[in-house]
């Protein structure tokens, strides 16, 4: 088989390509890549950094031939080739780490090209897949090598699946890009460059979720660094590891070699990234990260990339004054925290004068906002609260979702629940608008329903305990979605109108996140993914994603195998076998046909409650920063801005 897979075997007819050109709004600005960005002068003789050349003269590195590949991986520019130099300008708000392996980490065995419509190699120079899917064959780039000079080779594959996937001291549960039936697959180490994987059964989705990944594991663990940390490769891998500030070497391998963990807090780690770091994350106000000597990637004329020399993320305090720096023409590149509704005009205001122009960013969201019920929550009397199906209803029924649109997201989209956008070959229109009309007088009847008629002298319904049906919802604030606070704080209201009092827990992004993987909170609002990409971003369908929320302990139920976790209630237990199946099916109609089936469940089930249509998105980019395409996705399968190539970009020194 080619080493290019065609997407469209993975998304049913009428899919992302398809939805993405249908939706309004995403010519809401002036998004031409091809703007004027001058005839800045160009070294053709250049083939490196002039930084990199004189460490070379110097003795410092070795010569360009020597850090390159054999069979370098050619980037083809947005839109011309760009000149060496300058700091690309960036910010992140508090210690969050999304955007540091979405922007720069994204260096897989495989990745998805500029129109989401194919896997193309990366990493890897070329793949071979078996016509049943349960063999993968990968050919490595001879010559590649770490940031610190020494070889990429299939070693490093073979460490970090053996050594930290397979290990369950260091990875309990292997996860499921790796399994077929619950078993994992067999690598074999067939030469320094390649390596293959046998699974039991068919595995058709396995480089899609690969290239699908900010960052994974099988590209980001080089051996020769971390085995020194392990207790097969070294007699005093916990010396080791208490050498740098851990109490063990599992704990050591379990935070560091996980991008939400300590890695990003590491610069000493080698890394194949275009740019790496010279401090850790929380050591001060600034990360910088500078050139990798061996990055193994060129533009078409042979010129090493990446073409800026530096990237700078300033930590900032909340969104107002990422906000401020954006309209004073301070940050090169910004899509997250203050790409609002509200902002719009603000920003378009002062386009002109701060010197940036706008991007369109095609949405994969399932909502402007999903509220997210913990169905396994700690607590028995809460859990089986939010698991009466009456409750959720009631609960819907009570939001008046117009007055949400309009105050929130100044008049744009519908109201809708959480269900495959319009357009998806999923589309669902009973599932879409279920339980959406506003009727306080149905919402009461709902809840009565459901068994909670008796009130306390404040009018708010009591459970089955005979309390007051109160609860939290956490929502985040530090995730750069401001408008899922405004939302809830309507919805404080409407709940409270009909006998449930709901309260704001308001908690940066890590609570945020460890509340939830933990299963600590009551609920949660997000927005959520899958509204396109259904297929292999299911989890606010059927809950097999921690990351989702709703169900934690069904999800680690369905991660374990049944070892750990919760059993599910049937309809939920045959979702997740129903999805089980469409990964082995090779056939794109009959995945099509398996993946409807668990969307049927999950529309009947009402598991999650939505607010309104997912809304075109944007981001802002200086007009000296150049190769930044007009229009991309936004999804959690799309790594953006990694899946754009950010080591073409380049700074216009005609611009600065």
């Amino acid at each position: 088989m080619d080493s290019v897979i065609d997407r469209r075997r993975f998304l049913a007819a009428g899919g992302l390509v398809a939805v993405a050109a249908g939706i309004p709004g995403c010519g809401f600005f002036s998004t031409d890549p091809g703007t004027d960005a001058g005839d800045s002068s160009l070294d053709e003789d250049a083939r490196e950094s002039p930084q990199l050349s004189e460490r070379v003269e110097k003795g410092e590195l070795p010569p360009l031939e020597q850090r390159l590949p054999a069979a370098p991986m050619v980037i083809h520019p947005v839109e011309r080739a760009g000149v060496y130099g300058g700091q690309w300008r960036n910010a992140l708000i508090g210690s969050s780490t999304t955007r540091l392996h979405y922007t720069l980490a994204y260096e897989n065995l495989v990745r998805w090209n500029l129109d989401w419509d194919e896997l193309v190699p990366n990493v890897a120079e070329s793949f071979e897949v078996s016509d049943d899917a349960t063999r993968y064959v990968l050919h490595l780039r001879a010559g590649m090598k770490w940031s610190d000079g020494e070889p990429f080779t299939a070693d490093d594959i073979v460490f970090a699946y053996n050594n930290i996937v397979l290990d369950e001291r260091v990875t309990p549960n292997v996860a499921r890009t790796f399994t077929s039936g619950g078993v994992p697959a067999e690598l074999e180490r067939l030469d320094d460059q390649t390596v293959a994987f046998t699974f039991a059964g068919p595995q058709a989705l396995f480089l899609e979720d690969i290239a699908s990944q900010p960052s994974n594991v099988l590209t980001r663990i080089p051996k020769h660094y971390f085995e020194r940390f392990h207790e097969d490769f070294n007699a005093d891998a916990d010396g080791a590891a208490k050498d740098a500030g851990f109490p063990g070497w599992i704990d050591f391998l379990t935070s560091s070699t996980n991008v939400s963990g300590t890695y990003w807090q590491q610069p000493d780690i080698p890394r194949l990234h275009a740019w790496v770091p010279t401090s850790g994350l929380g050591d001060g106000q600034r990360l910088v990260f500078e050139r990798n000597p061996y990055y193994w990637k060129t533009d078409p004329d042979g010129r090493q990339l990446p073409y800026v020399d530096s990237v700078a993320f300033d930590i900032v305090n909340d969104e107002a004054s990422l906000l401020l720096q954006v309209m004073q023409g301070d940050i090169d590149l910004m899509d997250r925290h203050v790409n609002t509704t509200e902002n719009r005009p603000v920003l378009s205001r002062e386009q002109e004068e701060a010197g940036f122009r706008f991007f369109g960013l095609v949405s994969d969201k399932i909502n402007t906002m999903t509220i997210i019920l913990n169905l396994t929550c700690a607590d028995e009397v809460k859990r089986e609260i939010f698991n009466n199906k009456d409750f959720r209803i009631g609960l819907s029924h009570a939001i008046n979702r117009e007055e949400i649109i309009a105050t929130v997201h100044a008049g744009q989209g519908v109201p809708r629940q959480v269900a495959p956008s319009e357009g998806s070959d999923f589309y669902d229109e009973q599932m879409a608008t279920q339980y959406t009309e506003y009727d306080v007088d149905l919402a009461n009847e709902h809840l009565d329903e459901a068994g909670y008629t008796d009130r306390d002298s404040s009018g708010i319904r009591l459970g089955p305990d005979g309390n007051p049906i109160r609860f939290q919802i956490d929502a985040s604030t530090g995730a750069g979605k401001p408008e899922l606070i405004d939302s809830l704080e309507l919805v404080v209201n409407y709940w409270r109108e009909v006998g449930v009092d709901m309260r704001i827990n308001p908690v940066d992004q890590t609570l945020f996140a460890e509340r939830r993987d933990n299963n600590q909170n009551d609920g949660m609002v997000w927005d959520g993914d899958g509204g396109v990409d259904v297929m292999m971003v299911p989890y606010y369908y059927v809950p097999t994603f921690t990351a989702a929320g709703w169900a934690t302990q069904w999800t680690a139920w369905y991660a374990s195998g049944g070892e750990s976790g919760e059993t599910p209630p049937e309809p939920t237990r045959r979702q997740m076998e129903l999805y089980d199946e469409l990964k082995t099916r090779t056939d794109l109609g009959e995945r099509v046909e398996l993946m409807r089936e668990v969307v049927a469940i999950a529309r009947d089930e009402f598991y999650l409650i939505g607010i309104s249509s997912a809304l075109p998105g944007y981001g802002v980019v200086h007009n000296r920063f150049r190769n930044m395409v007009g229009e991309t996705f936004f999804a959690t399968n799309f790594p953006y801005p990694g899946a754009t190539n950010p080591e073409q970009y380049f700074i216009d020194p005609e611009s600065t």
